[in-house]
């Protein structure tokens, strides 16, 4: 479960209704906006973090739409229904499940910066 100071981070991070919910043994965490970096398509989205092992990823971050990149590049990204929907996410590895979820997710959200 999520301790009330890590709940406390990700609600300033990504808006209230921040929720951890289960699913086929998978511990996610429900994130209702995530802004991701100014000039990508579309600039805020829902999100999914799977904070554990998941399609060969140690961690994975899920969207509820594939992004497109200031630069006009849409990474490579694969989709699964999560909690009943479509989710995207990025091929972006190393980003480690022990890390806290508001850092993990930050993790994941700089590796979009990074390959603009």
């Amino acid at each position: 479960m999520l301790a009330p100071d890590e709940h406390k981070a990700l609600a300033d991070l990504f808006g209230e209704g921040v929720q951890e919910r289960f699913e086929t043994g998978l511990r996610l965490v429900v994130l209702p906006i995530v802004e991701l970096s100014p000039g990508c398509s579309p600039s805020h989205v829902m999100g999914i973090y799977i904070a554990g092992e998941y399609q060969g990823y140690r961690s994975r971050l899920f969207l509820e739409a594939p992004v497109t990149l200031r630069s006009g590049v849409s990474p490579a990204t694969t989709m699964s229904v999560l909690l009943g929907r479509p989710m995207y996410a990025a091929s972006i590895q190393g980003v480690s499940a022990a890390l806290p979820p508001h850092q993990a997710i930050l993790a994941h959200l700089r590796r979009y910066e990074a390959v603009q």
